[in-house]
């Protein structure tokens, strides 16, 4: 494949782990990194596919989970720190 050459992605397409390593200029090993950490191929058998529309997505992806992060440690830490911030000793601070 030559540098100047264009690569494209088309969103309908199944892709091998080394076609994806190409579209997306990384190592094999990288790509069998991401398509174990998150859903974006399907194993069958012994063999990787991954969607061109997951290929597409992988930014906006990142972004979603870092927001998804954020909400479920905020979900998990309400009863906690409304046990610090709202309890009698700090009513008073709660008029303020």
């Amino acid at each position: 494949m030559h540098e100047t050459e264009s690569l494209s992605i088309q969103p309908n397409v199944y892709y091998t782990v080394e076609e994806t390593a190409r579209l997306l200029r990384v190592s094999r090993q990288s790509v069998l990194r991401l398509v174990s950490k998150r859903p974006v191929g399907v194993k069958i058998g012994r063999q990787w596919r991954i969607l061109g529309a997951a290929l597409l997505n992988l930014a906006s992806r990142e972004e979603e989970g870092e927001a998804a992060l954020v909400a479920d440690w905020l979900a998990a830490s309400i009863p906690s720190l409304r046990e610090v911030w709202d309890n009698e000793e700090d009513a008073v601070y709660d008029h303020l």
